[in-house]
């Protein structure tokens, strides 16, 4: 009699669970319990560490999971719970049918389910729904944490280039990455094409890596760099995705929030130049310098 093809989904989504061994205690439990029972072979445990379970686009075990249970390789999934396996209600019940349609059965432990049975079936559909909707109430409070945050003038989460974390989420200057950003503006203010100001960039780096320039144009406009903090710029309509905001909710703007690396002055000259559009292409530098000299006696 041949065995059962088995092989399992483990998933943490956060640092805290990363830490306190979550996964690693997963993949052994998994691991012990299908190498225990003659009837079955282990396939693989498949996984995915510090990653979210709202899309499975991002994440590479439970695809690589999929694609092996479309190659025949896979009879039988155990995972730990519905939410673990999947937090969005719609792709959680398409890979539940395509599975089923693939003759692989899935055992949700926590819940005590078999996705071939028609009742567990019902249910599955319940529990996933649950799911995502708990997934949609913890985003809600972790948004309604950085909007408190905001009000009170305590952004956090990525600091911009040319910053790191002083302590107690407060921005200080990077030395290491400030040369850039100094450089690229001072340029600007020049007059300075993007390509020449990428040239200069690309040359002060020592690990080979390229300026494009999206990003050039993004340090440029972003006025961090003039010791302002400017937040909700974008908000996510829709799970994982990020939309322009038109007023569907208030901006924060936070004046002097963090030390400055380059002058209020001189960041409004190069948006003022952006705007002329001198740095798209190398203008004649008399249209330039005409167009500064103006600048500096209006």
């Amino acid at each position: 009699m041949d065995k059962i093809k088995a092989a399992a989904y483990c998933r943490v989504s956060t640092d805290k669970e990363v830490q306190e061994g979550s996964y690693e205690l997963q993949v052994t439990y998994y691991t012990d319990l299908i190498n225990a029972d003659p009837e079955m072979e282990l396939v693989g445990i498949y996984g995915d560490k510090g990653r979210s379970g709202l899309r499975k686009a991002g994440r590479p075990g439970l695809q690589h999971l999929m694609d092996d249970c479309r190659a025949g390789k896979i009879n039988r999934i155990y995972t730990k719970s519905i939410a673990r396996f999947a937090r969005n209600m719609a792709e959680c019940a398409e890979m539940i049918r395509e599975l089923g349609e693939l003759g692989v059965n899935i055992i949700f432990e926590e819940q005590e389910l078999n996705s071939q049975d028609e009742q567990s079936r019902l249910i599955l559909n319940i529990f996933s729904a649950t799911a995502q909707q708990e997934s949609y109430s913890i985003s809600q409070h972790a948004k309604m944490a950085h909007e408190q945050h905001l009000m009170e003038g305590r952004p956090f989460g990525v600091i911009a280039f040319g910053y790191k974390n002083g302590g107690n989420n407060e921005w200080v200057i990077n030395e290491d990455e400030a040369p850039r950003v100094r450089k690229a503006f001072d340029l600007a203010a020049q007059g300075k094409s993007y390509r020449d100001i990428q040239k200069a960039l690309d040359e002060m780096e020592t690990d080979g890596r390229k300026w494009r320039q999206q990003r050039l144009k993004y340090l440029l406009t972003n006025v961090v760099y003039k010791g302002d903090y400017f937040a909700n710029k974008t908000v996510c309509m829709v799970p994982g995705h990020q939309v322009v905001n038109r007023d569907y909710k208030d901006r924060i703007y936070i004046e002097e929030h963090h030390e400055p690396i380059v002058s209020a002055e001189q960041f409004d000259r190069v948006q003022e130049i952006i705007k002329q559009g001198f740095l798209y292409s190398r203008r004649r530098q008399s249209r330039v310098d005409e167009f500064l000299k103006g600048a500096e006696n209006g």
